[in-house]
């Protein structure tokens, strides 16, 4: 038996946007059900000119609208250099991830 699953209470996505070499990382979580919880935004660079890490996190409300943008670190992007950034999505007692490598151009999880 199949069957449609419903989405998930939670939905998140993460892209780049770039201006010469420097890379702005940006997410939006997405939910009609869920109006609150807390978000981390992880980012980490690995280059010829060493590696980074930065992090940021808070607690998010879905109240008024059920799309919260979030504009992360903006940082330097060597051409060799790759990132990841990683949001961690917790609601109650539920958590949920989204992912991303690049540079690759936007990239939705």
């Amino acid at each position: 038996m199949t069957g449609d699953l419903p989405p998930p209470p939670i939905a998140c996505v993460l892209s780049e946007h770039r201006q010469g070499s420097l890379i702005q990382i940006e997410a939006e979580i997405r939910s009609t059900s869920v109006k609150s919880g807390t978000y981390r935004l992880l980012v980490s660079k690995q280059g010829s000119s060493g590696s980074t890490q930065v992090s940021q996190q808070s607690d998010f409300s879905l109240a008024s609208d059920p799309i919260m943008r979030l504009q992360g670190p903006r940082f330097s992007l060597e051409p060799d250099a790759r990132y990841r950034a990683r949001l961690a999505i917790r609601a109650g007692i539920d958590e949920y991830l989204c992912e991303s490598e690049g540079p690759d151009g936007a990239n939705p999880i």
